[in-house]
C-alpha cells in the first residue's frame, strides 16, 4: 500500500528529511546511488503504463517504471494451476485483432490465438442471482433477447447508432456540444431506438460499470465499441488471446525487457523498474524544470529526476493526494474531484456443486430489459483444467460489480452465499467452495455525471495533457480495453510526449 507520510525517510536520511511536506525536494540532500535520471518516470505499472515504457524505450527514451504491486500488468489476472502449472486468464481475456495488438505480442515473442467465446460443450443457465437462485427456463417473452430475432436486429441497431459517432473510437474526443443521445441514460436509449435485444450483451461485457441502465450511453458506447461489435459478428477478424492463456507472460516479459541491467543496444533507451514501491513525493516546480518523484523501493528511497511524468493510474482525487502525494494545481484538482466511480472484483472457485458442463448468467425477469441491479455478481462459468493420469480438476470464474464501495470481505462472503444459493435452489448439492483466486480492481470505471459531460468535462480533461510537465494515460483517458488503450497511445499519446522531449 502507499505510504501516507514522507517521514519514514527520517531512518534512511539520518533525521533530515530531503523535501518538505509541500514537496519541495532537494536533490543535494540523497546519496548519488539513490538518484536516477530518465526522460520520462511512469507511475502505474498496468497495461497503459506498461505499453508507453516499452514504447518510450524502444523509440531511444530513457524510463522510470514505478509500480505498487509486486508484478507489471493491472487487471491482467492469470491463474496457475499448482498441480500442473497450466494457466487461464479472468481478467483480461481477449483482445482486438489489430496491428498493435499483434506487434506487442510479437516483440516479446508471445503466441496468440483465435478467443473461443463459447465452449459448445457447456450449457449456458440463466437465473436470478439477486431472488432465488433458481433457473429460469424459459425465459420469459417479456426480456427482449430471449428472442434471437430481437438480438440480432438489437446488434444491427446498435451498430447502426454506434456507427454515428466515429470520434469515439480514440478516446474522449468529443465535439460540442455533445450528441444529445450520448448523454441519454442507457435504458432510455435502448427504449428511444428499440435495442432491447442487445441490451444482455451489453451487461456481459461492461462488467464492473455498475447499474448500466442509468449511466450515460457514452459510457457504454465507450465499454462496446463499433470495432468489438465488428469483430465478433464477422465483420472484422475475430477477438483473439495469449496461445498459452497467459496474458500476464506478456508482462513478465516487458518486465525483464524494462529491469535488464545489462547495457541497451543501439539506439534503445536505458529503463529501470521499482516494483513493490511508494510514491512519497512529487515536485513539478523546481527550478530544474523537471519533475522530481521520490519512491520508497524495497531497496530504500530512490529519487528520480525526469524530464516529464506520466501518471498511469485512475485519477481519483484520493488517489492523487493521499497515495501518490501530488500537489495538484487548481485546475487539475477541479477536474477530478469531478470523478465518480464503480468497483469491481473477480475469482476463481473450487470445490463447490456447481457442474463444470454448466455456465450461469444472471438475469432479473423483473427489472427493466432483465438487467439485474448492482451489487451482484454476473454469474458463473467453469474453467476446468485437466490432470495428468485423467481427470479434472474443476475451477470456477466469476466476477462481481458494485456501485457503492464494499469490504473485500463482504464481497467474497457475498460470492460464497450466492453459489450455496444456486446449488442448493436447484438440486445441484450443497457445497459452496472456497476462494483460491481473488482480485479488486478499484476505483473501476470512472464516471462524470451527465451534465458535466454537457458542460465539456472531457475537453478539460484532455487540455491538461502536458501541462506541468505532467502527461496522463489509462482507461480514464480511452476505456477499459487494453487494445483500445495501447491504439491510443500510439496515435495519440505517444507522439505529443515523445514531441514534448
Amino acid at each position: 500500500m502507499f505510504l501516507s507520510s514522507p517521514l519514514f525517510l527520517l531512518s534512511f536520511l539520518g533525521g533530515s528529511l530531503p523535501f518538505t511536506v509541500a514537496a519541495k525536494i532537494d536533490p543535494s540532500k540523497f546519496l548519488s546511488s539513490a538518484i536516477r535520471t530518465s526522460d520520462v518516470v511512469i507511475i502505474g505499472g498496468g497495461s497503459s503504463g506498461t505499453y508507453a515504457a516499452v514504447a518510450l524505450k524502444r523509440a531511444r527514451h530513457s524510463i522510470t517504471l514505478i509500480e505498487k504491486d509486486s508484478r507489471l500488468g493491472g487487471h491482467t489476472d492469470t491463474f496457475k494451476d499448482p498441480a500442473t502449472g497450466a494457466t487461464f486468464d479472468y481478467g483480461v481475456v481477449a483482445l482486438l485483432n489489430r496491428t498493435t495488438v499483434t506487434d506487442y505480442f510479437a516483440f516479446f515473442n508471445e503466441g496468440l490465438t483465435t478467443f473461443q467465446q463459447n465452449n459448445p460443450a457447456v450449457t449456458l443457465n440463466y437465473v436470478d442471482l439477486n431472488g432465488n437462485g433458481q433457473i429460469i427456463n424459459p425465459l420469459p417473452a417479456s426480456i427482449p433477447w430471449s428472442d434471437p430475432n430481437a438480438v440480432f436486429a438489437g446488434i444491427l441497431g446498435y451498430n447502426n447508432e454506434i456507427s454515428k459517432y466515429p470520434f469515439l473510437s480514440n478516446g474522449y474526443d468529443l465535439p460540442n456540444p455533445v450528441p444529445p443521445d450520448l448523454l441519454l441514460p442507457f435504458g432510455d436509449f435502448l427504449a428511444k431506438y428499440n435495442l432491447g435485444g442487445v441490451a444482455q450483451i451489453v451487461y456481459s461485457i461492461s462488467q464492473g460499470m455498475g447499474n448500466i441502465l442509468s449511466l450515460p450511453t457514452l459510457y457504454l458506447f465507450k465499454v462496446l465499441p463499433q470495432t468489438t461489435i465488428n469483430a465478433f459478428i464477422g465483420l472484422a477478424p475475430p477477438p483473439i488471446t495469449s496461445a498459452t492463456f497467459n496474458i500476464q507472460a506478456l508482462y513478465d516479459k516487458a518486465l525483464a525487457y524494462l529491469s535488464s541491467t545489462a547495457t541497451p543496444p543501439a539506439g534503445v533507451g536505458s529503463s529501470a523498474v521499482y516494483l513493490n514501491s511508494n510514491v512519497i513525493a512529487i515536485d513539478r516546480s523546481n527550478p530544474l524544470n523537471r519533475v522530481l518523484v521520490v519512491a520508497h523501493t524495497p531497496s530504500g528511497p530512490r529519487l528520480v529526476i525526469a524530464k516529464k511524468l506520466l501518471i498511469a493510474v485512475q485519477p481519483k482525487l484520493n488517489t492523487l493526494k493521499n497515495e501518490l502525494h501530488l500537489p495538484l494545481v487548481p485546475e487539475e484538482t477541479n477536474i477530478f474531484k469531478q470523478f465518480n466511480n464503480s468497483y469491481y472484483w473477480n475469482f476463481v472457485l473450487k470445490n463447490n456443486d456447481l457442474p463444470p458442463d454448466q455456465s450461469f448468467g444472471n438475469a432479473d425477469p423483473s427489472k427493466a430489459y432483465g438487467i439485474p441491479e448492482t451489487p451482484s455478481s454476473y454469474g458463473f462459468r467453469p474453467a476446468p483444467i485437466p490432470q495428468p493420469g485423467g481427470g479434472q480438476i474443476n475451477y470456477t470464474l466469476s466476477w462481481y460489480s458494485s456501485p457503492h464501495y464494499m469490504t473485500d470481505a463482504q464481497v467474497k462472503t457475498a460470492m460464497l452465499d450466492t453459489v450455496e444459493k444456486v446449488v442448493t435452489a436447484n438440486g445441484l448439492g450443497t457445497r459452496k467452495g472456497e476462494i483460491v483466486g481473488f482480485n479488486n480492481h478499484n476505483p473501476f470505471w470512472l464516471t462524470v455525471p451527465t451534465e458535466a459531460i454537457a458542460n465539456g468535462f472531457y475537453g478539460q480533461l484532455n487540455a491538461l495533457q502536458g501541462k506541468r510537465n505532467t502527461w496522463w494515460t489509462g482507461a480514464t483517458f480511452v476505456a477499459h480495453d487494453s487494445s483500445a488503450i495501447w491504439e491510443w497511445s500510439e496515435t495519440t499519446l505517444l507522439p505529443a510526449l515523445k514531441a514534448s522531449l
